[in-house]
This record gives structure tokens, sequence and C-alpha cells, in this order.
């Protein structure tokens, strides 16, 4: 069977890329593969930045596979969720930066997923949203995470309507730190992520 999670290190950079295409959904083994990939980079003592993006065009990832929040699954999936939190915690705590390359759609999961990262660049046709009202249940991450970089009412907006916002207004409000025009979003994504990693080394220097 194919990785659902794609490693590429070169000289301290690590990409890693969620394989799953055509939505890139978040099953509990991709999670918990990715997780355990951030703490690999942590301890190995030559990761100075982390990328994380995904295969394919059409998303990011649309978000957390529903078969995983059926009763007899719910408990573990949500074990795996704080346990990716506890991950990119330990990672800022040991000043190795993240950075999110967003693309299509980012729901649910995935869009928490992105905001968990230090960096998030957009392309100007992402699509982010909370879609989990619509099914009943409540993100918990973004209950979490994003009143620290939303206000309170657009956060708990989010939440509570599953309404997707552009790429633009992502980046208004707060979740998105910059856009990037589709025809140009691999070449000046790798410009950034290349300062991001000088800047990273100078400091450590």
């Amino acid at each position: 069977m194919e990785e659902t999670l794609r490693a590429d290190r070169r000289a301290g950079l690590l990409r890693l890329s969620i394989n799953r295409p055509p939505l890139n959904i978040l099953d509990l083994a991709t999670i918990q593969a990715l997780t355990a990939a951030l703490r690999r980079a942590r301890s190995d003592g030559q990761t100075r930045l982390i990328i994380l993006t995904s295969e394919g065009e059409r998303a990011f990832s649309a978000g957390v596979d529903v078969r995983d929040h059926l009763p007899g699954k719910d408990t573990e999936m949500i074990a795996a969720v704080q346990d990716q939190y506890r991950a990119f915690a330990e990672l800022a705590a040991a000043a190795i930066p993240t950075v999110a390359l967003v693309k299509g759609l980012a729901l649910g999961g995935g869009c928490e997923l992105a905001a968990l990262c230090d960096t998030l660049l957009a392309r100007e046709d992402t699509e982010f949203g909370l879609p989990e009202i619509n099914l009943g249940v409540f993100p918990p991450l973004a209950a979490a995470l994003f009143h620290r970089r939303l206000t309170p009412r657009v956060a708990l907006r989010l939440m509570l309507t599953g309404e997707r916002i552009n790429a633009a207004e992502a980046h208004r409000l707060g979740l998105a730190h910059q856009v990037l025009p589709a025809d140009r979003f691999h070449h000046d994504t790798e410009e950034l992520v290349l300062m991001l990693a000088m800047l990273g080394t100078a400091c450590k220097t």
C-alpha cells in the first residue's frame, strides 16, 4: 500500500506531504504517522525547519475521515489529535519552526492542522472552513487554538456556522499569514521557505 505521508529531507529542511489525493483525508493512521514524524524531527538534532504540504492540487486536506468519528473509534481519534497538538507544542519549545503550504480545500481537521503551524502560506484559491457543526460535532483543536489567531467573535462564527472563507478573507482575519498567486505558488513558497530556513540558522549560530 502506498505511504500516506511522504517525507523529504534536504540540508536540515524536512518536507512532510500528506499523500491521500485528491482530498487528502486525514484518517487515524495518517495522523499518527504525521505525529511520529514530527517527534522524530524534534529529536534528531538536524531539523531546522518543517514544511507541511500535500499531494495533488484539489485539497491541502478536506478534514478527518468521518468513519473515524464513529462510536468505537472516536475516542482513539480524539486522543490522536490531542497527541498531535502536543507534538507541535514540543517543536515550538525546541525552536523548530513549522510552515504550512496550503492549496485548494483546507476544511475541518485540515484547517486545524494548517493553523497549528507557525506560518501559513495560502494559495489564492484556498478555501478554509470548519464544517464539523453540520455533522453535529465540534472542532476540538479549533476550540483550543483559533482564539489565539482570530478574535473570539470570528473564531466562534467559523465554528458555529461552518461557513467557508477564501484565502484573502483568511489573511484579513489573521488565519493565513500570506496569500500567493496560483501561478507562482511553488516558486514563491520555495523562496520564502529558504528565507525562513536561513533566518532559523542565523538564530542558532
